[in-house]
């Protein structure tokens, strides 16, 4: 009996053993933890977004920050959120690789720098030795993310703890009022008459005053202009756009019915504003109400990739003269509302290259004889030129846009709406041609013709209504 009893005791020591032993094996191969989890602490000085009716600041719910850390020499920005709502200060987490330590690689024990940007962008950089560079996006649909109001701000620690975010550009609060029943969602376009920019990446000017240092934009380039999307409720809409400290700003601003493409009103500034208070938002109210010139007007034809409201309307034939030859459009259709032309292409999509342009032609009182041959095109009084590929790209890749280099009699023109769908073996490809940029204002009955590099295919005939 006690033999037995020693030998169990034995045997159990043993499986105790082969457990631990085993245990070890599992463990040894479970992965290393690659990330871990960062909190922070944030408050703000000045103002970020809406005020409540104390004008107190709040932070919302989804609002994300950017913070620096370093591994070695490598520097990296990454992203915390706060579930928070309401509260003037609020806590932020992320997930942070292992090995990446607060601050910058160029940190001294008496300084850690600890930068934090907002809204956070995986665009923002640092570099030893210099302030961080801020990435102002220059496109956001803020109805398919999180609403921010978008006003750049910074905070910078020597030591962790809680930050504490001031302002880095001069703000302007665009309130949309009087948009129409029915209207969901609006694209709010500003473009920088001045040579400052608006978006791009720019360095942070660190001193006496702190902000992001926006510089010279060439007139007309992506720098000098912002595009955000929004929902509307209770028929506004609101949106915030900053600038350079003590730069100067005279916006041209469009806003769009986004499910139309149409515009419903364009503001133009007259004259430039120099902001110099980066702690205020200038709140500013535009009327896009019908009594105000707000345009609200239906298209025939939606400019947004599906091609079924062109069922119904007539196709003509793309072959030169139809004589079979230079078969570049397989078939082509156009028709005309009060306010714009449109035309539908049904493209070889080989033939499409960079190097290669379309022409459309307006024959306005019907003779050949008058007017030039833009691409082949007879008679035209007035013509769009249009590249269907964009430069660095071979085949078609453009849409709901219009390539640069197009044309609207010889000058380029942002109101000119295309979108191309590309497919096997054709690609079709719609766009809007406002009748105020063509000259076609009257009703008329006019001769219209396309040509794809040159070969030009059979005049038609278009009613304007």
């Amino acid at each position: 009996m006690k033999r037995y009893a020693f030998y169990m005791l034995v045997m159990a020591v043993a499986a105790v053993a082969a457990c631990q032993k085993e245990s070890a094996v599992d463990n040894a191969q479970e992965p290393a933890q690659k990330t871990y989890t960062y909190t922070v602490k944030a408050s703000i000085d000045d103002v970020k977004s809406d005020y409540d009716a104390d004008g107190k600041f709040s932070w919302s719910a989804g609002d994300a920050i950017s913070v620096l850390f370093h591994k070695g020499d490598a520097n990296k920005f990454f992203t915390l959120t706060t579930t928070a709502s309401g509260t003037a200060s609020a806590s932020f987490s992320g997930e942070i690789e292992t090995g990446y330590e607060i601050g910058a690689s160029d940190q001294t024990v008496e300084d850690k720098k600890i930068w934090a940007l907002f809204p956070a962008s995986d665009n923002h950089a640092y570099t030893a030795g210099s302030a961080p560079t801020f990435y102002v996006q220059p496109s956001i649909d803020f109805s398919t993310t999180h609403f921010s109001a978008n006003i750049p701000m910074f905070a910078l620690n020597a030591a962790e703890g809680a930050f504490s975010f001031a302002n880095l550009a001069c703000t302007y609060k665009f309130t949309v009022s009087g948009i129409k029943d029915g209207v969901s969602k609006v694209r709010f376009s500003v473009y920088n008459q001045t040579t400052y920019a608006l978006s791009g990446s720019w360095p942070i000017s660190f001193g006496s005053d702190t902000y992001i240092n926006y510089n010279w934009a060439s007139p007309g380039s992506a720098n000098s202009t912002l595009t955000y999307i929004s929902d509307v409720t209770s028929n506004k809409a609101v949106f915030y756009v900053s600038s350079r400290f003590y730069g100067t700003f005279q916006p041209v601003i469009t806003v769009t019915n986004q499910a139309t493409g149409v515009a419903i009103k364009t503001f133009t500034a007259t004259n430039a504003d120099t902001p110099n208070h980066m702690s205020h938002v200038k709140p500013i109210t535009l009327d896009v109400s019908e009594a105000n010139g707000g345009n609200y007007f239906t298209p025939a034809v939606l400019i947004d990739g599906v091609f079924s409201d062109w069922d119904g309307v007539t196709e003509w034939d793309g072959t030169r003269n139809n004589d079979g030859t230079n078969s570049w459009i397989n078939h082509w259709r156009m028709q005309a509302d009060a306010q714009n032309v449109y035309v539908y292409l049904d493209l070889i999509s080989e033939k499409i290259t960079n190097s290669r342009y379309i022409y459309v032609g307006f024959d306005t009182d019907s003779n050949t004889a008058t007017g030039s041959a833009h691409g082949n095109c007879p008679g035209c009084e007035q013509y769009v030129l249009i590249y269907p590929a964009v430069e660095g790209s071979d085949p078609l890749t453009m849409i709901h846009g219009v390539d640069p280099k197009s044309e609207v009699n010889g000058s380029s023109d942002g109101s000119l709406t295309t979108w191309c769908n590309l497919s096997t073996p054709n690609s079709l490809l719609e766009l809007s041609i406002p009748r105020s940029k063509v000259g076609l204002g009257s009703s008329a009955t006019i001769k219209v013709s396309v040509s794809y590099d040159n070969y030009d295919a059979k005049q038609q005939t278009l009613v304007l209504p």
